[in-house]
Protein backbone atom coordinates (compact mmCIF):
# COMPACT_ATOMS: atom_id res chain seq x y z
CA UNK A 1 0.00 0.00 0.00
CA UNK A 2 1.28 3.47 -0.87
CA UNK A 3 0.30 6.93 0.28
CA UNK A 4 0.37 10.26 -1.46
CA UNK A 5 0.88 13.77 -0.18
CA UNK A 6 -1.69 16.52 -0.73
CA UNK A 7 -0.18 17.31 -4.11
CA UNK A 8 -0.44 13.75 -5.36
CA UNK A 9 3.22 12.79 -4.97
CA UNK A 10 3.82 9.20 -3.84
CA UNK A 11 5.57 8.81 -0.47
CA UNK A 12 7.60 5.72 0.38
CA UNK A 13 5.99 4.66 3.64
CA UNK A 14 3.50 2.02 4.79
CA UNK A 15 2.02 4.26 7.49
CA UNK A 16 -0.85 6.66 6.85
CA UNK A 17 0.16 8.65 9.93
CA UNK A 18 3.57 9.32 8.40
CA UNK A 19 2.01 10.70 5.23
CA UNK A 20 -0.24 12.98 7.26
CA UNK A 21 2.72 14.17 9.32
CA UNK A 22 4.64 14.90 6.12
CA UNK A 23 1.93 17.28 4.91
CA UNK A 24 1.69 18.96 8.30
CA UNK A 25 5.46 19.41 8.60
CA UNK A 26 5.81 20.70 5.06
CA UNK A 27 3.07 23.25 5.74
CA UNK A 28 4.99 24.47 8.79
CA UNK A 29 8.13 24.73 6.67
CA UNK A 30 6.33 26.59 3.87
CA UNK A 31 5.03 29.17 6.33
CA UNK A 32 8.14 29.20 8.56
CA UNK A 33 5.84 28.53 11.52
CA UNK A 34 6.58 26.84 14.82
CA UNK A 35 9.14 24.04 14.79
CA UNK A 36 8.90 21.67 11.80
CA UNK A 37 11.82 19.69 13.20
CA UNK A 38 9.80 18.82 16.29
CA UNK A 39 6.91 17.76 14.09
CA UNK A 40 8.82 15.28 11.90
CA UNK A 41 11.46 13.91 14.29
CA UNK A 42 9.14 11.65 16.36
CA UNK A 43 7.53 10.39 13.16
CA UNK A 44 10.91 9.26 11.84
CA UNK A 45 11.66 7.57 15.15
CA UNK A 46 8.48 5.51 14.71
CA UNK A 47 8.92 5.04 10.95
CA UNK A 48 12.68 4.96 10.20
CA UNK A 49 12.07 3.71 6.65
CA UNK A 50 10.07 6.82 5.72
CA UNK A 51 12.21 8.07 2.83
CA UNK A 52 10.36 11.28 2.07
CA UNK A 53 10.36 12.12 5.77
CA UNK A 54 14.15 11.93 5.88
CA UNK A 55 14.38 14.01 2.69
CA UNK A 56 12.09 16.61 4.23
CA UNK A 57 14.27 16.78 7.33
CA UNK A 58 17.42 17.18 5.21
CA UNK A 59 15.77 19.87 3.13
CA UNK A 60 14.70 21.78 6.22
CA UNK A 61 18.30 21.91 7.39
CA UNK A 62 19.73 22.94 4.02
CA UNK A 63 17.09 25.62 3.63
CA UNK A 64 18.46 27.47 6.66
CA UNK A 65 21.49 28.46 4.55
CA UNK A 66 23.65 27.82 7.60
CA UNK A 67 26.79 25.72 6.92
CA UNK A 68 26.48 24.16 10.37
CA UNK A 69 23.37 22.34 9.13
CA UNK A 70 25.13 20.46 6.32
CA UNK A 71 26.39 17.61 8.52
CA UNK A 72 22.97 16.78 10.04
CA UNK A 73 21.45 17.07 6.56
CA UNK A 74 23.92 14.45 5.32
CA UNK A 75 22.95 12.19 8.22
CA UNK A 76 19.29 12.46 7.23
CA UNK A 77 20.15 11.64 3.63
CA UNK A 78 22.09 8.59 4.81
CA UNK A 79 19.01 7.49 6.76
CA UNK A 80 16.90 7.87 3.62
CA UNK A 81 19.35 5.73 1.66
CA UNK A 82 19.28 3.06 4.36
CA UNK A 83 15.51 2.58 4.15
CA UNK A 84 14.24 -0.94 3.56
CA UNK A 85 11.68 0.51 1.14
CA UNK A 86 12.36 1.17 -2.53
CA UNK A 87 12.44 4.90 -3.31
CA UNK A 88 10.23 6.39 -5.98
CA UNK A 89 11.79 8.10 -8.98
CA UNK A 90 10.94 11.45 -7.39
CA UNK A 91 12.63 10.50 -4.13
CA UNK A 92 15.74 9.25 -5.95
CA UNK A 93 16.00 12.47 -7.94
CA UNK A 94 15.47 14.71 -4.91
CA UNK A 95 17.96 12.70 -2.85
CA UNK A 96 20.68 13.23 -5.48
CA UNK A 97 20.05 16.99 -5.53
CA UNK A 98 20.11 17.35 -1.76
CA UNK A 99 23.20 15.17 -1.47
CA UNK A 100 25.15 17.48 -3.78
CA UNK A 101 24.01 20.52 -1.79
CA UNK A 102 24.83 18.98 1.58
CA UNK A 103 28.28 17.99 0.28
CA UNK A 104 28.97 21.69 -0.22
CA UNK A 105 28.07 21.96 -3.90
CA UNK A 106 25.01 24.21 -3.83
CA UNK A 107 25.43 25.01 -7.51
CA UNK A 108 25.36 21.32 -8.40
CA UNK A 109 22.40 20.79 -6.11
CA UNK A 110 20.59 23.67 -7.75
CA UNK A 111 21.17 22.23 -11.20
CA UNK A 112 19.78 18.88 -10.11
CA UNK A 113 16.77 20.57 -8.52
CA UNK A 114 16.24 22.46 -11.75
CA UNK A 115 15.90 19.22 -13.72
CA UNK A 116 13.96 17.52 -10.93
CA UNK A 117 11.26 20.20 -11.00
CA UNK A 118 10.72 19.81 -14.73
CA UNK A 119 9.59 16.26 -14.02
CA UNK A 120 8.00 17.00 -10.64
CA UNK A 121 6.63 20.58 -10.67
CA UNK A 122 4.25 19.76 -7.81
CA UNK A 123 7.05 18.71 -5.45
CA UNK A 124 6.57 21.66 -3.11
CA UNK A 125 9.57 20.82 -0.94
CA UNK A 126 11.86 20.83 -3.97
CA UNK A 127 10.28 24.03 -5.28
CA UNK A 128 10.85 25.90 -2.03
CA UNK A 129 14.42 24.62 -1.72
CA UNK A 130 15.25 25.56 -5.31
CA UNK A 131 13.78 29.03 -4.67
CA UNK A 132 16.01 29.32 -1.60
CA UNK A 133 19.07 28.24 -3.57
CA UNK A 134 18.28 30.74 -6.33
CA UNK A 135 18.30 33.52 -3.74
CA UNK A 136 21.51 32.28 -2.13
CA UNK A 137 23.31 31.93 -5.45
CA UNK A 138 22.20 35.27 -6.86
CA UNK A 139 20.12 33.65 -9.64
CA UNK A 140 17.74 36.59 -9.63
CA UNK A 141 15.77 35.88 -12.79
CA UNK A 142 15.31 32.25 -11.74
CA UNK A 143 13.49 33.44 -8.63
CA UNK A 144 10.80 34.52 -11.09
CA UNK A 145 11.22 32.04 -13.92
CA UNK A 146 11.42 28.86 -11.86
CA UNK A 147 8.00 29.54 -10.36
CA UNK A 148 6.64 30.48 -13.79
CA UNK A 149 7.71 27.05 -15.05
CA UNK A 150 5.85 25.25 -12.27
CA UNK A 151 2.67 27.34 -12.09
CA UNK A 152 0.78 25.55 -14.91
CA UNK A 153 0.84 22.40 -12.76
CA UNK A 154 -0.96 24.25 -9.93
CA UNK A 155 -4.39 25.75 -9.44
CA UNK A 156 -6.22 27.73 -6.80
CA UNK A 157 -7.94 24.52 -5.69
CA UNK A 158 -4.60 23.30 -4.31
CA UNK A 159 -4.28 23.92 -0.58
CA UNK A 160 -0.68 25.05 -1.03
CA UNK A 161 -1.30 27.32 -4.02
CA UNK A 162 -0.85 30.44 -1.88
CA UNK A 163 2.69 29.39 -1.02
CA UNK A 164 3.57 29.09 -4.71
CA UNK A 165 2.16 32.56 -5.31
CA UNK A 166 4.22 33.87 -2.39
CA UNK A 167 7.38 32.62 -4.08
CA UNK A 168 6.22 34.08 -7.39
CA UNK A 169 5.67 37.45 -5.71
CA UNK A 170 9.20 37.56 -4.37
CA UNK A 171 10.65 36.56 -7.73
CA UNK A 172 8.68 39.31 -9.47
CA UNK A 173 9.86 41.86 -6.92
CA UNK A 174 13.51 40.91 -7.41
CA UNK A 175 12.99 41.40 -11.16
CA UNK A 176 11.56 44.90 -10.54
CA UNK A 177 7.98 43.99 -11.49
CA UNK A 178 6.78 45.82 -8.39
CA UNK A 179 3.11 46.31 -9.27
CA UNK A 180 2.64 42.67 -10.21
CA UNK A 181 4.67 41.48 -7.24
CA UNK A 182 2.55 43.37 -4.76
CA UNK A 183 -0.71 42.22 -6.26
CA UNK A 184 0.41 38.58 -6.34
CA UNK A 185 1.88 38.82 -2.82
CA UNK A 186 -1.31 40.23 -1.33
CA UNK A 187 -3.33 37.59 -3.15
CA UNK A 188 -1.06 34.91 -1.72
CA UNK A 189 -1.68 36.16 1.80
CA UNK A 190 -5.42 36.30 1.17
CA UNK A 191 -5.31 32.61 0.20
CA UNK A 192 -2.85 31.56 2.90
CA UNK A 193 -2.67 34.03 5.84
CA UNK A 194 0.30 32.19 7.34
CA UNK A 195 2.46 32.72 4.26
CA UNK A 196 5.13 34.90 5.82
CA UNK A 197 7.26 34.62 2.67
CA UNK A 198 4.50 36.43 0.78
CA UNK A 199 4.28 38.98 3.59
CA UNK A 200 8.02 39.44 3.20
CA UNK A 201 7.70 39.83 -0.59
CA UNK A 202 5.30 42.76 -0.18
CA UNK A 203 7.65 44.25 2.42
CA UNK A 204 10.41 44.13 -0.20
CA UNK A 205 8.20 46.00 -2.65
CA UNK A 206 7.57 48.74 -0.11
CA UNK A 207 11.29 48.93 0.70
CA UNK A 208 12.33 49.21 -2.93
CA UNK A 209 9.69 51.86 -3.65
CA UNK A 210 10.54 53.93 -0.60
CA UNK A 211 7.01 53.47 0.78
CA UNK A 212 7.88 53.31 4.46
CA UNK A 213 4.41 54.31 5.66
CA UNK A 214 2.71 51.64 3.55
CA UNK A 215 5.33 49.10 4.60
CA UNK A 216 4.87 49.75 8.30
CA UNK A 217 1.11 49.52 7.91
CA UNK A 218 1.46 46.20 6.03
CA UNK A 219 3.80 44.73 8.62
CA UNK A 220 1.48 45.76 11.43
CA UNK A 221 -1.57 44.30 9.66
CA UNK A 222 0.20 40.96 9.20
CA UNK A 223 2.07 40.96 12.50
CA UNK A 224 0.13 38.02 13.88
CA UNK A 225 1.54 35.77 11.16
CA UNK A 226 5.24 36.53 11.57
CA UNK A 227 6.07 38.32 14.81
CA UNK A 228 6.63 35.32 17.07
CA UNK A 229 7.37 31.60 16.76
CA UNK A 230 8.29 32.05 13.12
CA UNK A 231 11.49 31.43 11.20
CA UNK A 232 11.18 34.79 9.43
CA UNK A 233 10.55 36.80 12.60
CA UNK A 234 14.07 38.24 12.73
CA UNK A 235 14.16 39.04 9.02
CA UNK A 236 10.73 40.65 8.98
CA UNK A 237 11.65 42.72 12.03
CA UNK A 238 14.74 43.75 10.05
CA UNK A 239 12.49 44.93 7.24
CA UNK A 240 10.34 46.85 9.71
CA UNK A 241 13.46 48.48 11.15
CA UNK A 242 14.56 49.56 7.65
CA UNK A 243 11.20 51.21 7.15
CA UNK A 244 11.66 53.18 10.36
CA UNK A 245 15.14 54.15 9.18
CA UNK A 246 13.59 55.47 5.97
CA UNK A 247 11.48 57.79 8.11
CA UNK A 248 14.50 58.88 10.13
CA UNK A 249 13.24 57.06 13.22
CA UNK A 250 16.59 55.82 14.43
CA UNK A 251 15.50 55.15 18.00
CA UNK A 252 12.66 52.92 16.78
CA UNK A 253 15.04 50.95 14.56
CA UNK A 254 17.52 50.49 17.38
CA UNK A 255 14.73 49.40 19.71
CA UNK A 256 13.70 46.76 17.17
CA UNK A 257 17.30 45.56 17.07
CA UNK A 258 17.35 45.09 20.83
CA UNK A 259 13.90 43.51 20.95
CA UNK A 260 13.86 41.21 17.97
CA UNK A 261 16.97 41.32 15.74
CA UNK A 262 19.88 40.93 18.17
CA UNK A 263 20.78 37.24 17.97
CA UNK A 264 19.15 34.83 20.39
CA UNK A 265 21.10 31.81 21.66
CA UNK A 266 19.61 29.66 18.88
CA UNK A 267 20.11 32.20 16.09
CA UNK A 268 21.22 30.93 12.70
CA UNK A 269 23.91 32.65 10.65
CA UNK A 270 21.33 34.52 8.55
CA UNK A 271 19.97 36.11 11.73
CA UNK A 272 23.46 37.36 12.54
CA UNK A 273 23.67 38.81 9.02
CA UNK A 274 20.46 40.77 9.57
CA UNK A 275 21.79 42.06 12.88
CA UNK A 276 25.07 43.18 11.30
CA UNK A 277 23.32 44.86 8.38
CA UNK A 278 20.97 46.81 10.63
CA UNK A 279 23.67 48.06 12.99
CA UNK A 280 25.87 49.05 10.03
CA UNK A 281 23.06 51.09 8.49
CA UNK A 282 22.53 52.83 11.83
CA UNK A 283 26.23 53.61 12.20
CA UNK A 284 26.41 55.05 8.69
CA UNK A 285 23.63 57.41 9.76
CA UNK A 286 25.74 58.54 12.69
CA UNK A 287 23.91 56.58 15.38
CA UNK A 288 25.95 55.43 18.40
CA UNK A 289 25.11 51.74 18.88
CA UNK A 290 27.23 51.38 22.01
CA UNK A 291 28.70 47.97 22.88
CA UNK A 292 26.37 46.00 20.60
CA UNK A 293 29.14 45.34 18.08
CA UNK A 294 31.24 43.52 20.66
CA UNK A 295 28.61 40.93 21.53
CA UNK A 296 27.63 40.49 17.88
CA UNK A 297 31.24 39.97 16.79
CA UNK A 298 31.66 37.33 19.49
CA UNK A 299 28.58 35.53 18.20
CA UNK A 300 30.06 35.44 14.71
CA UNK A 301 33.22 33.88 16.07
CA UNK A 302 31.38 31.24 18.07
CA UNK A 303 29.07 30.50 15.11
CA UNK A 304 32.13 29.15 13.32
CA UNK A 305 31.03 29.62 9.71
CA UNK A 306 33.93 31.66 8.32
CA UNK A 307 34.99 30.76 4.79
CA UNK A 308 31.85 28.81 3.95
CA UNK A 309 29.50 31.38 2.38
CA UNK A 310 30.59 34.70 0.91
CA UNK A 311 27.33 36.48 1.78
CA UNK A 312 27.71 35.54 5.44
CA UNK A 313 31.41 36.42 5.49
CA UNK A 314 30.78 39.99 4.34
CA UNK A 315 28.29 40.50 7.14
CA UNK A 316 30.64 38.90 9.64
CA UNK A 317 33.39 41.24 8.44
CA UNK A 318 31.15 44.24 9.13
CA UNK A 319 30.65 43.16 12.72
CA UNK A 320 34.26 42.17 13.37
CA UNK A 321 35.67 45.37 11.86
CA UNK A 322 33.21 47.59 13.69
CA UNK A 323 34.02 45.83 16.96
CA UNK A 324 37.76 46.28 16.39
CA UNK A 325 38.24 42.50 16.53
CA UNK A 326 41.45 42.21 14.52
CA UNK A 327 42.05 38.60 15.47
CA UNK A 328 38.56 37.61 14.39
CA UNK A 329 38.96 39.50 11.12
CA UNK A 330 42.27 37.76 10.48
CA UNK A 331 40.58 34.39 11.04
CA UNK A 332 37.82 35.33 8.63
CA UNK A 333 40.20 36.45 5.89
CA UNK A 334 42.36 33.32 6.25
CA UNK A 335 39.30 31.08 6.05
CA UNK A 336 38.04 32.92 3.00
CA UNK A 337 41.41 32.78 1.25
CA UNK A 338 41.63 29.04 1.93
CA UNK A 339 38.13 28.52 0.55
CA UNK A 340 38.85 30.54 -2.58
CA UNK A 341 42.00 28.48 -3.24
CA UNK A 342 40.26 25.10 -3.08
CA UNK A 343 39.13 23.40 -6.30
CA UNK A 344 35.56 24.33 -7.07
CA UNK A 345 35.64 27.17 -4.56
CA UNK A 346 32.86 29.71 -4.67
CA UNK A 347 34.01 32.49 -6.98
CA UNK A 348 32.13 35.16 -5.08
CA UNK A 349 34.75 35.12 -2.32
CA UNK A 350 37.59 36.26 -4.58
CA UNK A 351 35.45 38.58 -6.70
CA UNK A 352 33.18 40.06 -4.05
CA UNK A 353 33.51 38.88 -0.46
CA UNK A 354 37.23 39.44 0.04
CA UNK A 355 37.46 42.97 -1.44
CA UNK A 356 34.17 43.93 0.21
CA UNK A 357 35.44 42.72 3.59
CA UNK A 358 38.67 44.66 3.13
CA UNK A 359 36.66 47.74 2.09
CA UNK A 360 34.58 47.53 5.27
CA UNK A 361 37.78 47.43 7.33
CA UNK A 362 39.05 50.51 5.49
CA UNK A 363 35.74 52.30 6.08
CA UNK A 364 35.94 51.66 9.81
CA UNK A 365 39.53 52.95 9.83
CA UNK A 366 38.43 56.15 8.10
CA UNK A 367 40.32 55.26 4.91
CA UNK A 368 37.49 56.32 2.64
CA UNK A 369 39.41 56.46 -0.64
CA UNK A 370 40.84 52.98 -0.06
CA UNK A 371 37.34 51.77 0.76
CA UNK A 372 36.14 53.09 -2.59
CA UNK A 373 39.09 51.64 -4.49
CA UNK A 374 38.18 48.21 -3.12
CA UNK A 375 34.42 48.49 -3.29
CA UNK A 376 33.72 50.14 -6.64
CA UNK A 377 34.90 47.13 -8.73
CA UNK A 378 32.69 44.91 -6.56
CA UNK A 379 29.40 46.69 -7.25
CA UNK A 380 28.94 45.47 -10.86
CA UNK A 381 29.43 41.83 -9.79
CA UNK A 382 27.79 41.95 -6.36
CA UNK A 383 24.90 39.74 -7.51
CA UNK A 384 27.28 36.78 -7.28
CA UNK A 385 27.21 37.26 -3.50
CA UNK A 386 23.57 36.17 -3.41
CA UNK A 387 20.81 37.67 -1.33
CA UNK A 388 18.20 40.20 -2.36
CA UNK A 389 18.59 43.63 -3.90
CA UNK A 390 17.67 45.15 -0.54
CA UNK A 391 20.41 43.16 1.19
CA UNK A 392 23.12 43.86 -1.42
CA UNK A 393 22.17 47.53 -1.38
CA UNK A 394 24.29 47.70 1.76
CA UNK A 395 27.42 47.68 -0.41
CA UNK A 396 26.26 50.60 -2.53
CA UNK A 397 25.20 52.47 0.60
CA UNK A 398 28.66 51.93 2.04
CA UNK A 399 30.34 53.19 -1.12
CA UNK A 400 28.03 56.22 -1.19
CA UNK A 401 28.83 57.06 2.43
CA UNK A 402 32.58 56.55 1.88
CA UNK A 403 32.45 58.89 -1.10
CA UNK A 404 30.58 61.52 0.90
CA UNK A 405 32.93 61.31 3.88
CA UNK A 406 36.00 61.24 1.65
CA UNK A 407 35.02 64.38 -0.23
CA UNK A 408 34.23 62.56 -3.50
CA UNK A 409 30.95 64.40 -3.90
CA UNK A 410 30.39 63.71 -7.59
CA UNK A 411 30.77 59.98 -6.94
CA UNK A 412 28.46 60.17 -3.92
CA UNK A 413 25.83 61.85 -6.09
CA UNK A 414 26.28 59.29 -8.85
CA UNK A 415 25.89 56.39 -6.41
CA UNK A 416 22.77 57.97 -4.98
CA UNK A 417 21.32 58.12 -8.50
CA UNK A 418 22.33 54.49 -9.07
CA UNK A 419 20.39 53.39 -6.01
CA UNK A 420 17.34 55.42 -6.95
CA UNK A 421 16.90 53.69 -10.30
CA UNK A 422 15.64 50.60 -8.42
CA UNK A 423 13.49 52.59 -6.02
CA UNK A 424 10.66 53.57 -8.33
CA UNK A 425 8.17 56.21 -7.22
CA UNK A 426 4.64 55.48 -6.09
CA UNK A 427 2.24 56.35 -8.92
CA UNK A 428 -1.54 56.62 -9.31
CA UNK A 429 -1.44 53.42 -11.35
CA UNK A 430 0.28 51.67 -8.47
CA UNK A 431 -2.32 53.05 -6.10
CA UNK A 432 -5.02 51.39 -8.20
CA UNK A 433 -3.16 48.07 -8.05
CA UNK A 434 -2.89 48.41 -4.27
CA UNK A 435 -6.60 49.15 -4.00
CA UNK A 436 -7.57 46.07 -6.01
CA UNK A 437 -5.27 43.86 -3.97
CA UNK A 438 -6.55 45.26 -0.69
CA UNK A 439 -10.15 44.52 -1.61
CA UNK A 440 -9.22 40.85 -2.05
CA UNK A 441 -7.12 40.56 1.08
CA UNK A 442 -8.56 39.07 4.26
CA UNK A 443 -7.97 40.43 7.73
CA UNK A 444 -5.09 38.91 9.67
CA UNK A 445 -6.08 40.42 12.98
Amino acid sequence: MTFKDLRGETLSTVHAASAMAYDHTLDLLNSFRADPLAAITPVLAQDPDFISGHLLLAGMMLGTYDPNMNAPALASLDNAAASALAPTAREQSLHAALRAWADGDMIGGSRRLDRHLIDHPRDLLALQLAHTADLALGYTTMLRDRIARALPAWSESDASYGYVLGMQAFGLEECFAYDQAEEVGRRAVSLQPHDTWAVHAVAHVCEMQGRADDGIQWMNETRGAWEANNGLAVHNHWHLALMHLSRGEHAAALALYDKAVAPAPTALALDLADASALLWRLVMRGVDVGPRWLSLAQRWRTQGVFGAVGFLDVHAAISLAAAGDREGMAQLMRAGADAAARPGAFAEWSAVAMPASEAITAMVAGEHTRCLDLLMPVLPVAQALGGSHAQRDLLTLTAQEAAQRGGHHALASALKSQRQVHHLPFTPQRSAVLSRASRRAISLA
